[in-house]
């Protein structure tokens, strides 16, 4: 691999957690190194369903993706973003999908001069996982089977229900080729690692064995509510966690439970997290990716 390529391979390897996401990206390697050997340059990936965690990186991880695949030249790009996200809200099989419309105007919009955008379309599919077999959602699919010459689709389900992933995965290839990727969430010491990691060690802070343990019982249970949106949250608890220690009488690099007292599991702030909604709900919108 070239420098470039190998950076973007690491910046995937380095993703907490998505094990599968990591394995997929070496079976892609071995992919290219085999079509550039057997001269097979109609060989083609197939579209994508990723199953996550709500919050739990998907566009960190679709963002590290689009630029491997770029690096990697394993699917053609044209336009002003390599990848974006789009979320088709449910529409009862009696109403008019809009949605199509919008989701077409987006193609010719992030085009820019070229002909037709070429990336990576990624589309949110939550409000349709009980509405597999209606027919909107067929002609959501048959709408991508025919763009695939162009566009690599990812859909994304954030559930762990096996029968809508069963659902889905039947109604998805019965039009096109798709593989399951699960994106997994990581578990509560690596989320405290992260923390510890990323947020407090570049400033020098490190937690004792008692926060962490402390902290341990505060992000399992706020994980319980269905309000914990994942990365969204821990970022928050841990801008809160800084904000705390600064705005107090701290010495030293070690904090202790003592100094978290007021992120316990029974605290205010963790029943007020549970609460709170740290998520959004889009309907036909579109969240550009990183322009080339």
């Amino acid at each position: 691999m070239d420098s470039n390529l190998d950076k973007h391979f690491d910046a995937i390897m380095q993703l907490q957690g998505v094990e599968e996401l990591k394995q997929l990206v070496g079976r892609l390697q071995k992919f290219q190194e085999n079509r550039e050997r057997y001269s097979v340059s109609d060989a083609r990936l197939p579209n994508y369903l990723w199953l996550a965690k709500r919050g739990g990186g998907v566009t960190t991880c679709l963002n590290a993706f689009a630029e491997y695949l770029y690096a990697a030249k394993a699917i053609e790009f044209a336009g002003i973003v390599k990848y974006f996200e789009f979320i088709p809200v449910y529409i009862s099989p009696g109403a008019y999908l809009s949605g199509l419309t919008r989701f077409n105007n987006i193609l010719t919009e992030i085009a820019g001069h070229n002909r037709h955008f070429k990336g990576i379309a990624c589309i949110v599919i939550d409000d349709w996982l009980e509405h597999t077999n209606e027919s909107h959602f067929k002609k959501i699919l048959d709408f991508v089977e025919h763009i695939q010459d162009k566009i690599m689709t990812i859909f994304c389900a954030h559930t762990s229900n096996r029968r809508f992933i069963e659902n889905v995965e039947s109604a998805i290839t019965s039009y096109m080729r798709c593989e399951t990727v699960t994106l997994r969430f990581p578990d509560t010491d690596e989320l405290i690692g992260y923390i510890e990691t990323k947020y407090l060690g570049k400033h020098g802070f490190a937690f004792a064995e008692n926060a962490k343990s402390l902290l341990a019982e505060s992000v399992a249970e706020m994980a319980k509510s269905q309000n914990f949106y994942g990365f969204k949250t821990i970022s928050q608890l841990a801008g809160d966690i800084i904000y705390g220690l600064l705005a107090s009488d701290v010495e030293g690099s070690e904090i202790t439970a003592d100094m978290l007292v007021g992120f316990a599991k029974n605290s205010t702030y963790i029943k007020r997290m549970k609460t709170s909604n740290h998520g959004r709900t889009m309907g036909f919108e579109a969240n550009g990716g990183h322009s080339k």
